[in-house]
Protein backbone atom coordinates (compact mmCIF):
# COMPACT_ATOMS: atom_id res chain seq x y z
CA UNK A 1 0.00 0.00 0.00
CA UNK A 2 2.44 2.75 1.22
CA UNK A 3 4.61 1.75 -2.18
CA UNK A 4 1.61 2.90 -4.51
CA UNK A 5 1.33 6.25 -2.40
CA UNK A 6 4.67 6.96 -2.81
CA UNK A 7 4.51 7.00 -6.43
CA UNK A 8 2.21 9.81 -6.32
CA UNK A 9 5.25 12.03 -5.14
CA UNK A 10 3.21 12.22 -1.76
CA UNK A 11 3.96 10.89 1.65
CA UNK A 12 1.42 10.36 4.07
CA UNK A 13 0.62 9.48 7.76
CA UNK A 14 -1.01 6.00 8.36
CA UNK A 15 -3.98 8.40 9.48
CA UNK A 16 -4.35 9.86 5.79
CA UNK A 17 -3.94 6.45 3.93
CA UNK A 18 -6.87 5.29 6.72
CA UNK A 19 -8.96 8.33 5.63
CA UNK A 20 -7.88 6.98 1.98
CA UNK A 21 -9.88 4.26 2.21
CA UNK A 22 -12.53 4.91 3.60
CA UNK A 23 -13.52 7.33 1.25
CA UNK A 24 -13.38 4.34 -1.37
CA UNK A 25 -10.62 5.79 -3.42
CA UNK A 26 -8.15 2.17 -3.30
CA UNK A 27 -10.45 0.21 -2.97
CA UNK A 28 -10.77 -0.71 -6.58
CA UNK A 29 -7.00 -0.97 -6.80
CA UNK A 30 -6.77 -3.02 -4.14
CA UNK A 31 -9.41 -5.41 -5.65
CA UNK A 32 -8.01 -5.33 -8.75
CA UNK A 33 -4.37 -3.24 -9.46
CA UNK A 34 -4.57 -4.44 -13.42
CA UNK A 35 -7.17 -1.33 -13.61
CA UNK A 36 -4.81 0.83 -12.90
CA UNK A 37 -2.36 -0.12 -15.85
CA UNK A 38 -4.66 2.43 -18.20
CA UNK A 39 -2.71 5.46 -18.07
CA UNK A 40 -6.16 7.52 -17.41
CA UNK A 41 -7.17 5.51 -14.63
CA UNK A 42 -4.41 5.77 -12.91
CA UNK A 43 -4.12 9.57 -12.93
CA UNK A 44 -7.25 10.06 -11.97
CA UNK A 45 -6.36 7.64 -8.97
CA UNK A 46 -3.13 9.99 -8.38
CA UNK A 47 -4.63 13.29 -8.42
CA UNK A 48 -7.95 11.95 -6.04
CA UNK A 49 -5.66 10.75 -4.03
CA UNK A 50 -3.47 13.93 -4.03
CA UNK A 51 -7.03 16.33 -3.94
CA UNK A 52 -8.01 14.24 -0.99
CA UNK A 53 -4.61 14.12 1.53
CA UNK A 54 -4.78 18.30 0.43
CA UNK A 55 -8.47 18.51 1.19
CA UNK A 56 -7.53 16.48 5.04
CA UNK A 57 -4.50 18.71 5.79
CA UNK A 58 -6.33 21.80 5.02
CA UNK A 59 -9.29 20.96 7.20
CA UNK A 60 -6.87 20.07 9.70
CA UNK A 61 -5.12 22.87 9.67
CA UNK A 62 -8.39 24.93 10.19
CA UNK A 63 -8.98 22.95 12.69
CA UNK A 64 -6.39 23.85 14.59
CA UNK A 65 -6.43 27.99 13.78
CA UNK A 66 -10.07 27.63 14.94
CA UNK A 67 -9.52 26.41 18.04
CA UNK A 68 -6.47 28.92 18.55
CA UNK A 69 -8.75 31.19 17.37
CA UNK A 70 -7.08 32.64 14.63
CA UNK A 71 -9.86 31.65 12.07
CA UNK A 72 -13.17 33.66 11.25
CA UNK A 73 -15.99 31.36 10.50
CA UNK A 74 -18.46 32.09 7.98
CA UNK A 75 -21.56 30.86 8.92
CA UNK A 76 -23.00 31.83 12.90
CA UNK A 77 -24.10 28.79 15.27
CA UNK A 78 -27.40 28.14 13.27
CA UNK A 79 -25.53 26.58 10.17
CA UNK A 80 -27.45 29.33 8.13
CA UNK A 81 -25.04 31.76 5.45
CA UNK A 82 -26.54 35.25 3.58
CA UNK A 83 -27.18 35.41 0.36
CA UNK A 84 -24.13 36.79 -1.48
CA UNK A 85 -23.78 40.64 -1.51
CA UNK A 86 -24.43 40.67 -5.57
CA UNK A 87 -23.50 44.90 -5.66
CA UNK A 88 -19.93 43.70 -5.78
CA UNK A 89 -17.88 46.36 -7.93
CA UNK A 90 -17.20 45.61 -11.44
CA UNK A 91 -13.63 45.12 -12.56
CA UNK A 92 -13.38 47.98 -15.45
CA UNK A 93 -10.43 48.85 -17.07
CA UNK A 94 -9.03 52.50 -16.59
CA UNK A 95 -9.78 53.31 -20.06
CA UNK A 96 -13.03 51.31 -19.82
CA UNK A 97 -13.83 53.48 -17.12
CA UNK A 98 -12.89 56.71 -18.58
CA UNK A 99 -15.10 55.54 -21.80
CA UNK A 100 -18.31 55.03 -19.30
CA UNK A 101 -17.48 58.66 -17.79
CA UNK A 102 -16.90 60.55 -20.50
CA UNK A 103 -20.85 58.36 -22.44
CA UNK A 104 -22.17 59.64 -19.25
CA UNK A 105 -21.11 63.31 -19.33
CA UNK A 106 -22.92 63.20 -23.30
CA UNK A 107 -25.99 61.68 -21.78
CA UNK A 108 -26.22 64.23 -19.52
CA UNK A 109 -25.54 67.07 -22.25
CA UNK A 110 -27.91 65.51 -24.48
CA UNK A 111 -30.98 65.12 -22.03
CA UNK A 112 -29.99 67.71 -19.44
CA UNK A 113 -30.20 66.82 -15.87
CA UNK A 114 -31.88 63.23 -15.27
CA UNK A 115 -30.46 59.78 -13.72
CA UNK A 116 -27.84 58.76 -16.18
CA UNK A 117 -25.52 57.03 -14.02
CA UNK A 118 -26.42 54.02 -15.27
CA UNK A 119 -24.21 50.77 -14.35
CA UNK A 120 -22.78 49.70 -17.69
CA UNK A 121 -22.35 45.77 -16.24
CA UNK A 122 -25.68 45.35 -13.60
CA UNK A 123 -25.83 41.81 -12.10
CA UNK A 124 -27.87 40.21 -9.80
CA UNK A 125 -27.85 36.67 -8.09
CA UNK A 126 -30.69 34.04 -6.41
CA UNK A 127 -30.76 30.27 -5.72
CA UNK A 128 -32.92 27.95 -7.49
CA UNK A 129 -34.01 24.20 -7.08
CA UNK A 130 -33.15 22.04 -4.27
CA UNK A 131 -36.68 21.92 -2.63
CA UNK A 132 -37.48 20.00 -5.51
CA UNK A 133 -35.22 17.28 -4.86
CA UNK A 134 -33.21 18.91 -7.83
CA UNK A 135 -28.91 20.00 -6.83
CA UNK A 136 -29.64 23.36 -5.72
CA UNK A 137 -27.70 26.11 -7.92
CA UNK A 138 -26.43 29.60 -7.62
CA UNK A 139 -27.97 31.76 -11.12
CA UNK A 140 -25.87 35.04 -11.93
CA UNK A 141 -27.97 37.63 -14.32
CA UNK A 142 -25.67 40.21 -15.76
CA UNK A 143 -26.93 42.85 -17.76
CA UNK A 144 -24.10 44.75 -20.19
CA UNK A 145 -24.15 47.49 -22.65
CA UNK A 146 -22.79 46.00 -25.80
CA UNK A 147 -19.89 48.07 -26.28
CA UNK A 148 -17.83 46.70 -23.16
CA UNK A 149 -14.80 44.36 -24.20
CA UNK A 150 -15.81 41.13 -24.15
CA UNK A 151 -12.37 40.20 -21.98
CA UNK A 152 -13.83 42.93 -19.17
CA UNK A 153 -17.31 41.22 -19.57
CA UNK A 154 -15.44 38.04 -18.45
CA UNK A 155 -13.48 39.21 -15.20
CA UNK A 156 -16.99 40.87 -14.51
CA UNK A 157 -18.31 37.07 -14.43
CA UNK A 158 -15.18 36.18 -12.62
CA UNK A 159 -15.86 38.47 -9.97
CA UNK A 160 -19.39 37.55 -9.06
CA UNK A 161 -18.30 33.76 -9.20
CA UNK A 162 -15.74 33.42 -6.83
CA UNK A 163 -16.94 33.68 -3.88
CA UNK A 164 -19.50 31.21 -4.30
CA UNK A 165 -17.26 28.36 -5.94
CA UNK A 166 -15.61 26.19 -3.65
CA UNK A 167 -13.19 24.58 -5.76
CA UNK A 168 -11.90 27.42 -7.97
CA UNK A 169 -9.73 25.23 -10.18
CA UNK A 170 -11.45 22.00 -10.44
CA UNK A 171 -9.90 19.25 -12.08
CA UNK A 172 -10.10 18.93 -15.97
CA UNK A 173 -12.58 16.02 -15.72
CA UNK A 174 -13.22 14.59 -19.45
CA UNK A 175 -15.76 14.93 -21.92
CA UNK A 176 -15.68 10.51 -21.81
CA UNK A 177 -15.99 10.12 -17.89
CA UNK A 178 -19.44 12.66 -18.20
CA UNK A 179 -20.91 11.02 -20.78
CA UNK A 180 -20.23 7.62 -18.94
CA UNK A 181 -21.83 9.33 -15.61
CA UNK A 182 -24.84 9.93 -17.91
CA UNK A 183 -25.51 7.16 -19.02
CA UNK A 184 -25.33 5.40 -16.00
CA UNK A 185 -28.00 7.56 -14.67
CA UNK A 186 -30.30 7.01 -17.22
CA UNK A 187 -29.92 3.49 -17.22
CA UNK A 188 -30.98 3.53 -13.54
CA UNK A 189 -33.73 5.60 -14.13
CA UNK A 190 -35.15 3.69 -16.89
CA UNK A 191 -34.79 0.35 -15.28
CA UNK A 192 -35.66 1.38 -11.91
CA UNK A 193 -32.29 0.25 -10.43
CA UNK A 194 -28.91 0.03 -11.26
CA UNK A 195 -27.97 -2.95 -13.80
CA UNK A 196 -24.63 -4.52 -12.72
CA UNK A 197 -21.11 -3.41 -14.14
CA UNK A 198 -20.87 -5.96 -16.30
CA UNK A 199 -24.20 -6.13 -17.78
CA UNK A 200 -23.97 -1.82 -17.94
CA UNK A 201 -20.55 -1.97 -20.23
CA UNK A 202 -21.91 -4.01 -22.19
CA UNK A 203 -24.52 -1.85 -23.38
CA UNK A 204 -21.84 0.78 -23.06
CA UNK A 205 -19.40 -1.13 -25.85
CA UNK A 206 -22.48 -2.07 -28.00
CA UNK A 207 -23.57 1.50 -28.96
CA UNK A 208 -24.18 1.99 -32.43
CA UNK A 209 -21.83 5.36 -32.61
CA UNK A 210 -19.13 3.79 -30.11
CA UNK A 211 -16.96 4.30 -33.68
CA UNK A 212 -18.24 7.85 -34.48
CA UNK A 213 -17.46 10.13 -31.34
CA UNK A 214 -13.53 9.23 -29.31
CA UNK A 215 -15.91 9.18 -25.85
CA UNK A 216 -17.64 6.85 -26.67
CA UNK A 217 -15.12 4.18 -27.65
CA UNK A 218 -15.63 0.37 -25.77
CA UNK A 219 -14.04 0.06 -22.42
CA UNK A 220 -11.44 -2.75 -21.95
CA UNK A 221 -13.00 -4.10 -18.68
CA UNK A 222 -16.16 -3.12 -16.31
CA UNK A 223 -13.56 -2.24 -13.68
CA UNK A 224 -12.51 0.75 -15.94
CA UNK A 225 -15.92 1.93 -17.27
CA UNK A 226 -16.62 1.83 -13.44
CA UNK A 227 -13.88 3.94 -12.62
CA UNK A 228 -15.10 6.31 -15.47
CA UNK A 229 -18.42 6.59 -14.03
CA UNK A 230 -17.09 7.44 -10.31
CA UNK A 231 -14.63 10.47 -12.08
CA UNK A 232 -17.90 11.98 -13.84
CA UNK A 233 -19.63 11.44 -10.64
CA UNK A 234 -17.89 13.33 -8.56
CA UNK A 235 -17.16 16.25 -11.17
CA UNK A 236 -21.15 17.25 -11.77
CA UNK A 237 -22.47 18.81 -9.20
CA UNK A 238 -21.04 22.21 -8.70
CA UNK A 239 -19.38 22.42 -5.48
CA UNK A 240 -20.46 25.85 -4.03
CA UNK A 241 -19.47 26.98 -0.51
CA UNK A 242 -22.88 26.69 1.15
CA UNK A 243 -23.85 23.36 1.41
CA UNK A 244 -26.89 21.50 0.05
CA UNK A 245 -29.31 22.58 3.53
CA UNK A 246 -28.11 25.95 3.85
CA UNK A 247 -28.56 26.68 -0.29
CA UNK A 248 -32.01 24.81 0.58
CA UNK A 249 -32.75 27.22 3.38
CA UNK A 250 -32.02 30.24 1.35
CA UNK A 251 -34.05 29.10 -1.72
CA UNK A 252 -37.06 28.90 0.69
CA UNK A 253 -36.60 32.56 2.21
CA UNK A 254 -35.82 34.18 -0.93
CA UNK A 255 -37.92 35.45 -3.28
CA UNK A 256 -36.76 35.40 -6.96
CA UNK A 257 -39.20 36.79 -8.77
CA UNK A 258 -38.86 39.87 -6.68
CA UNK A 259 -35.63 39.70 -7.08
CA UNK A 260 -35.62 39.27 -11.07
CA UNK A 261 -38.40 42.40 -11.03
CA UNK A 262 -35.86 44.66 -9.11
CA UNK A 263 -33.80 43.55 -11.54
CA UNK A 264 -35.75 44.36 -14.78
CA UNK A 265 -36.65 47.59 -13.09
CA UNK A 266 -33.61 48.69 -13.09
CA UNK A 267 -32.91 48.04 -16.50
CA UNK A 268 -35.95 50.28 -17.09
CA UNK A 269 -34.41 53.37 -15.85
Amino acid sequence: MQETIYTLDRTHTAEEWRNLEKRGLVDEYVRDPLTYTDEENWREFRDSAGRELDFLRSYRDDEIREQAGELEVDFDGGGEQAAPDPSIPVPLSERTSARSSALSALDRLRAGDIRTRRARIHSSLFPRGGIDRTIPQWVILMAVEAWIPADEVKEAYRSLQHPLLAEQRPPKTTERAFQVAKFVWEQRQFYGTRPSWKVLTKRWNDLPWSASFEWAKPFKNWQAFRMSFERGKRATPPQYVASDDQMIELIRSSRPEEALEAWMASLRE
